[in-house]
Parts: structure tokens; sequence; C-alpha cells
């Protein structure tokens, strides 16, 4: 008996690794869920938007915009505010936001609307920057298939928001529809809040110094800028697809909203590949490569053949999902410390998202300008060229921003 007492008591802590290590990793997927879904919410309402409210094309975008403008403005702060109560804490914070951001968004008024939007993109910045902190430090043995889940969560949230808000619309109102994604912000804090004790308790803070170090390196501004061109890629086809159908197709607004679900869906699929693959190889270059022709293809395809927009939709999946999680995986791949890491995330997602945001609002003043969509799908295949350059050169392997600190 006292045996069998022995070899329970030992083995129990044993048991105890993993279950807090799944708790945080359920944890960081339900997180992530919240950090594109907000904004891929908007795109199939914004024609009632825009008939409700008044609204040109152009202040129209700025409701996809202004939160990736956010990502940028607020980069260097979340890192401050995870410097002050740890990366745990902050995040926590973030997810208050959202929430509280949802529910601001969809009360009345075109203010109410405008303040949401940024409150939302402040708190999503939260968590952009310092979820890639948690998967470094806390699944070091497991980067790339964490990192994989990750952004898999991210296109799945987008998918799920995309996919099922026209519907609720037509049965609720555009209002209640965007409102009621805040239920998911809600139970990311309550799993978040389950997983943080366990993880404050029994992994001590560490030290966020060494940041100023990587802003010299030429890689950093190198992801900056693959980043921005993947950002402004992703932002502007998930703020206009389903109208670009509407006008060029002529599909409905519930098709158009399929598209776009059809859009982030498939972008799981090479989110869940590209991360662990990256990790194996010794560059990543030629999957930057790739990234880029898919964009080429799926944008070329169209300006040049709209009605074939099932198989479009699908590709430019496959290109946003291979994009943003190569993005990830490089930033963690190019620094050898957890600090470094939230250094070169803050620095990588301030330059590029302030670049990202500029897609959905130069396509919405394009149009406006040009009254149709060949001239803004012409810019974005040039930003596919761009973004094809920078990770070539940044997809050089055995390169990392601290390497002199090491």
């Amino acid at each position: 008996m006292s045996a069998g007492m022995s070899a329970d008591t030992t083995s129990a802590p044993e048991r105890t690794v993993p279950v807090r290590r799944w708790l945080l990793l359920t944890a960081v997927i339900l997180v992530a869920v919240n950090l594109r879904g907000p904004i891929a919410a908007v795109s199939p309402v914004l024609l009632d938007l825009r008939d409700a409210l008044g609204l040109s094309a152009g202040t129209a975008s700025l409701l996809t915009s202004v939160p990736v403008l956010c990502f940028s403005i607020a980069a260097p702060a979340a890192t401050l505010l995870a410097a002050r109560t740890g990366p745990e804490r902050a995040i926590s914070i973030g997810l208050v936001g959202i929430a509280a951001g949802t529910l601001v968004r969809s009360a009345d008024g075109a203010l109410a609307l405008l303040v949401g939007t940024v409150v939302i993109g402040v708190a999503i910045t939260i968590g952009n920057v310092l979820v890639p902190v948690v998967i470094k430090r806390d699944f070091a043995d497991r980067i790339g298939s964490v990192t994989g889940l990750y952004t898999a969560a991210l296109a799945g949230g987008a998918a799920l928001t995309a996919a099922l808000t026209a519907p609720i619309a037509d049965d609720a109102g555009w209002r209640l529809a965007l409102a009621s994604w805040g239920v998911l912000a809600v139970l990311a804090l309550a799993a978040w809040l389950i997983a943080l004790p366990a993880r404050t308790r029994t992994v001590p803070q560490r030290a966020t110094g060494r940041a100023a170090s990587v802003w010299p390196h030429p890689i950093a501004w190198l992801l900056a800028l693959f980043l921005g061109c993947q950002s402004t890629l992703y932002y502007a086809m998930t703020a206009w697809l389903p109208t670009i159908l509407v006008d060029t197709a002529g599909t409905s607004s519930t098709i158009g909203g399929a598209a776009m679900s059809l859009f982030q869906l498939t972008g799981i699929a090479t989110t869940l590949v590209i991360p662990p693959l990256a990790t194996r190889l010794t560059g990543q270059r030629g999957l930057a490569l790739l990234v880029a022709g898919l964009w080429l293809l799926s944008l070329s395809g169209l300006l040049t053949a709209p009605g074939g927009w099932p198989v479009w939709s699908v590709i430019a999946g496959l290109a946003q999902g291979a994009g943003i999680s190569l993005a990830f995986t490089l930033v963690i791949l190019r620094a050898r410390r957890a600090e470094s890491v939230a250094a070169l995330s803050g620095i990588t997602q301030g330059a590029g998202y302030a670049l990202g945001a500029s897609g959905p609002f130069l396509m919405g003043l394009l149009l406006d300008v040009t009254g149709g969509w060949t001239v803004p799908l012409l810019a974005l295949l040039g930003t596919a060229v761009v973004l094809g350059a920078a990770g070539l050169a940044a997809g050089r392997g055995g390169v990392h921003v601290d390497a002199r600190a090491s």
C-alpha cells in the first residue's frame, strides 16, 4: 500500500505540468480567436453601416484601418505595459478592452462606432505583441506547432465572425450582430484567468531589458516591411472582398460574406503547416516567395476573372494564412531570448502595422477616385511584389537581432 501511495505521490506532479501547459495553450488559442474576429466582423455588414450612417467608402474603410493603425501606435505601449505588469495581466487587460470596445462600437451614432473601434484596436495590440512572447517563453520546445495553432486561431476567429455576422444581422440588425462577438472576449478572459494563477506561481517574471538593442538591426526593419505588406494585403481584402464581389461579380452581400469566410477559413491550413516547416528549415526564403506567389495569383484572378471568386478566395486565404504565420514565426526565430522577442515584436508590429493600416483606406480612396476596382487591385499586386522582396531578404537563416548580447 505504501508503495502504491509513493507511486501516486511522485506521479502527481509529473501529471500537473502537462495539465498546466494544456490550460495555457487553450487560453492562448481562445485569446487568438479575439485578435482578428472583431475586425473581420465589419466587412459583411459594411454596406448596411454605410447606408445607416451615410458613410463614404473612404470613411467606412476606417473601421478596418483604425484598428490596424492602433496596432502600430500602441505596440510600444503594450511592451511597456508587459514590463510593468507582466504579459499575463497585460493580456487580461487587453481582453477586457476588446469586450468593452465591442459593446461601445455597437452603440448608437458614428462617434460611438469610432470610439469603440479605437478601443478594440488598442486592446488587440496587447495580445498581438505579447502572445508571441508567451509562446517563446512557455513553449520553447514547441515553437512551430504552437505558433501554428495560434495563427490558425487568428484565422478561425476571423472566419467565424465573417461567416455569421451577416446572417445575425439579417435577423437582429447590424448593431446586435457586431455586439454579439463580445461573448468571445469574455470566454477567452475566463480561460485566461484560469490559466493565469498556475503560470504566475510556477514561472518567475523576467525583466524586459535590451529592448533598444534590436532597433538598429536591419532584420527588424525587413520583418516590419514584410509584416506591413502582408497586413496591407490582408486587411484590404478583409475590408473590401465582399464589396469587390458585389460590384464585379454580381454576387449578393450574403455570398460576399461567404467568400470572406472562405478567405479566412482556408488560411487555417497554411497557418498550421508553415510554422513547423519554417522552424525545421535553415532559411525561410522559399516560404516567403511562396507567400508572394499565392498573393499574386489570387489578386490577378480577382482582377481578370472575378467570376472565379471561389478559387481566388481559397488561394488568397492560403496566402494570408501563410504570410501571417511566417511573419510571426520569423519574429520568434530571429531572437534568442524572450525579452528580445518582446522588443522585436513591438518594433515589427509598430512599424509593420503602420504600413498595413493604409491598405483598407487606400483601397477605399482609390475606389472613390477611380470609380472601379482595377487600380486598387493593381496597387495590391505591387504590394505583393514588395512583400516577396522583403521576405527574400528577411528569410536568410542564421541571423539573430540579439546575437551580440548572447
